[in-house]
């Protein structure tokens, strides 16, 4: 669980989106590996179609009890409950 973290840290901190991308892919395989789920911060903090960290491009909307983040690189949609 420890490298995930780390990875997750590292894909935050990387300029190069190259790089953002294999971290967050080798965090996600490392937690399969090992039959664990990602925890839900780490989950919900990166693109599952692109794999890029959401970060400054991300635009997040609230709507009625639902989270919409747009990912600012291939603009694809993600709803989760929202609780105050």
């Amino acid at each position: 669980m420890e490298r995930v973290f780390k990875l997750s840290r590292l894909a935050g901190k990387s300029a190069d989106p190259q790089y953002r991308k294999r971290y967050m892919r080798l965090a996600e395989t490392i937690a399969k590996r090992m039959d664990m789920s990602l925890p839900l911060d780490i989950k919900r903090s990166y693109c599952k179609k692109c794999g890029n960290p959401y970060g400054k491009l991300a635009r997040v909307r609230v709507k009625r009890g639902i989270c919409i983040v747009t990912c600012g690189n291939c603009n694809d949609l993600r709803r989760w409950p929202y609780r105050n």
